[in-house]
């Protein structure tokens, strides 16, 4: 991923879709005083949480009022979106989208915003036949249930894009090595990701999304993963295997810039 130095923090952008007209990105990173939070839900610092927001939809040209923000759930849940949906979830929980761990648009202008802790942040983008958008917040639990598909499928149908012709990032995610778990998640991961180490099933996240992408029709050079691990980077990423409850989030915002 290419790195853009923000007042003594870091924000991270996918390479290939940074070369692309029609996009604005960014994957947001901790800071080195251990700020940075941009989650205003489990209790934590709605102000601060704003504030963050706002430092991040300032680089892209926008603002964090207009952020929509899907009420995330771990699930196969997705939405289509325009700029009527503006403001939903930018400024407090309660009025996130429920039930939506993807959103999809083709209205430029329109601020996407999702936030992990370990889970995958994946952006997908074509320009053609018309620009269109999606997010998702892929974590085991929404890759089981299969939500890169969903949304590929919804965009070559409603969307009128070519599976070919879409572009995408994985965001840094916990890592094969890091991501220790049990007998329910390694047999929900294919085969060819999970491994067995010191007796313990370990999953590969980034590499069952990108297998996912790849099964909806990607190409895998239009795939790009960050291979970048939050347990392990300390100085870069929150982590919830790493921290637990009172972790932090970083955040993927995207959006469509206008003609």
């Amino acid at each position: 991923m290419r790195d853009t130095v923000l007042e003594r923090r870091i924000g991270l952008s996918f390479e290939g879709l940074s070369r692309t007209s029609g996009l604005r990105h960014c994957f947001s990173t901790q800071a080195r005083d251990g700020s940075g939070n941009v989650s205003m839900s489990g209790g934590r610092d709605i102000p601060d949480a704003l504030a963050q927001r706002e430092f991040l939809a300032q680089r892209l040209g926008t603002t964090a009022k207009n952020f929509v923000v899907g009420g995330q759930i771990h699930s196969d849940g997705y939405r289509w979106v325009d700029a009527s949906h503006c403001g939903q979830g930018a400024t407090t929980p309660e009025t996130v989208l429920p039930n939506t761990d993807a959103l999809l648009t083709q209205t430029p202008g329109v601020p996407l915003f999702t936030v992990v802790a370990d889970c995958a942040a994946v952006l997908l983008y074509t320009g053609s036949p018309k620009p269109t958008l999606a997010i998702a917040h892929a974590g085991w639990k929404g890759l089981r249930d299969n939500i890169l598909t969903k949304v590929v499928a919804s965009m070559t149908k409603q969307g009128k894009a070519d599976p070919a012709q879409i572009l995408a990032g994985i965001s840094p995610c916990i890592g094969l090595y890091s991501f220790e778990v049990g007998e329910e998640v390694a047999q929900a991961a294919p085969s060819c990701r999970t491994v067995r180490l010191d007796g313990k099933w370990h999953v590969d996240l980034a590499g069952w999304a990108n297998d996912q992408l790849r099964d909806a029709g990607l190409e895998q050079p239009h795939i790009e993963a960050s291979g970048l691990d939050t347990y392990e980077r300390t100085d870069l990423f929150f982590s919830h295997r790493r921290e637990g409850e009172t972790a932090g989030r970083m955040g993927l915002l995207a959006m469509l810039e206008e003609a």
